[in-house]
């Protein structure tokens, strides 16, 4: 085999290594390379103006084979200046030419090149597809974090509405909607007690149970204040308590601050046109000190007051010869006496309250609906099973299992309605107005959290987009400094080649 027909194949971060080994390079190139990059910048202070030369400095990493390039341009923008011999009197290109010069001697250019091709393969190339990797990465995670957030905008919707439902309003003014709804409770109220009307055969079915399960003679009252709701109505905690109507009632002050109102706050000046009349026939007491002299005084008159010390006294009809009034004689049937204590009272504070919207009687009044669905239930095991081998009450007093399960439906309709989560908010807000600030603020919590979801949702999409065109740039950078290492490589392997005869160099890994 031919010596020609020897690859020479050279490991990319071993390039260098083998370039000194072989004495091609000595070992101070670096030395040499920063005095030629010292010449180079004050070459590049005097450039002519040509297209090309400027591409080439904006677009290649200044070294040798740069230098070459430029060395060529100079060919043809100082034409002008070459002589009968060829050479050239302009100074660019000597300038140029003493820097390719210093290149080639010791072959200092083949250590920078071999240099920078290690350093871009090994390092700056494998760096910068390992940033790229690490965008795609974050894309990725930015991506799956919006499709997450677009999910939670949704629950926060739902949970929104659902909440809005549950208390009966919109949601577009929601203190103006829940304050509205506070005032109109007492309404509810009366629409509850008049479906308590309907409880009456409930209420006796539990007052026979109770009293045939108790000795002759004896008598207990049951579920006495649901009876008193029944009978009268949502009526005043007054009427409740002491028996008879208030004269007057005197709700309590419930104020509530409602921040949704737009309130006018222009100033009206009275800008109609109209003037402002001081009146002409105003006394400023601007009199003549004379005319007070004459007649200005005050009058307290002559006379003398008569305070009634005449010595006359009052006629009690007590001898003499006038009448005596007898009380027999006087009609008094238009005389209304009223009576002390509690009777022509006026309802003020809890006692202006009804009954429901008592909170301590309204307790009461659930307490005694659980323990009428309670008996209702236990009846409605015993008339529906078979298997019951005791009852607990005489079969004179038994119902059938439709009729219970009507009465028990009524029961429990009542006490869900005083007992649900809308009305149980609205008691709360009746019993503590500043309530509503804080239920106002688990409704504005929702829309805060999905305006803070929204906006990390566009923070996400920018910055998705910005790591996307970094991750653009990087890949340009790569396929850049890609292209400047195989057209290095080129050059040094054409370059090896010629010094060994012309036999193939390799440089791998490159």
């Amino acid at each position: 085999m031919n010596e020609q027909d020897i690859p020479i194949d050279i490991t990319v971060r071993k390039l260098l290594d083998w370039l000194i080994s072989r004495r091609i390079c000595n070992r101070d190139w670096p030395d040499k390379i920063d005095k030629i990059r010292t010449k180079i910048r004050e070459a590049l202070q005097d450039m002519p103006e040509h297209p090309d030369m400027r591409e080439l400095l904006v677009s290649s990493h200044l070294n040798y084979f740069t230098c070459l390039k430029i060395v060529e341009l100079l060919k043809e923008t100082e034409k002008d200046t070459k002589n009968f011999f060829g050479s050239y009197g302009s100074q660019r290109m000597k300038d140029w030419k003493n820097i390719i010069s210093d290149y080639e001697t010791e072959n200092v250019y083949l250590a920078e090149v071999a240099q920078s091709i290690i350093q871009n393969v090994a390092y700056e190339i494998p760096g910068l597809k390992k940033h790229n990797q690490k965008l795609e990465s974050t894309q990725a995670e930015c991506i799956k974090k919006q499709d997450n957030a677009r999910k939670r905008v949704i629950e926060l919707d739902q949970e929104y509405k659902k909440q809005c439902q549950q208390l009966g309003i919109e949601g577009v003014k929601i203190k103006s909607e829940i304050i509205a709804l506070a005032k109109d409770l007492p309404d509810q109220y009366e629409e509850i007690a008049t479906e308590a009307k309907g409880l009456q055969a409930a209420v006796q079915l539990y007052q026979d149970f109770v009293q045939a399960n108790l000795d002759e003679g004896v008598e207990i009252k049951v579920l006495e204040n649901l009876k008193f709701l029944i009978e009268h109505g949502d009526v005043t905690t007054y009427e409740w308590k002491y028996g008879e109507k208030p004269v007057s009632i005197e709700h309590p002050f419930l104020e509530w601050q409602d921040d949704d109102k737009e309130e006018s706050n222009e100033i009206d000046f009275g800008d109609d046109g109209g003037d402002i009349d001081f009146g002409d026939d105003i006394d400023f007491g601007d009199t003549d000190a004379a005319e007070t002299a004459e007649g200005g005084e005050i009058d307290f008159g002559e006379g003398e007051i008569d305070f009634g010390d005449s010595g006359a006294e009052i006629d009690f009809g007590e001898g003499g010869d006038g009448e005596v009034l007898e009380l027999d004689d006087v009609d008094t049937s238009a005389i209304i006496v009223e009576e002390g204590g509690i009777q022509g009272g006026i309802a003020r504070d809890q006692d202006a309250l009804s009954l429901l919207d008592n909170r301590r009687t309204r307790v009461i009044i659930i307490d005694e609906l659980e323990e009428l669905a309670g008996f209702l239930t236990q009846r409605l095991v015993e008339a529906s099973s078979d298997s019951i081998k005791f009852d607990m009450v005489s079969s004179s007093h038994t119902q059938d299992s439709n009729t219970l399960r009507r009465l028990l439906d009524g029961v429990e309709g009542i006490a869900s309605r005083l007992t649900e989560l809308k009305m149980q908010q609205l008691q709360t807000l009746r019993d503590s107005p500043a309530y509503t600030d804080r239920l106002v603020d688990t409704f504005k919590q929702k829309l805060r959290l999905k305006e803070k979801v929204l906006s990390s949702i566009e923070d996400l999409k920018q910055k998705v987009q910005e790591t996307e065109e970094e991750r653009s740039r990087g890949a340009e950078q790569i396929k850049v400094l890609q292209d400047r290492v195989k057209s290095w490589r080129e050059e040094v392997e054409q370059d090896i080649s010629k010094r060994y005869k012309g036999r193939k160099v390799t440089i791998s890994g490159a």
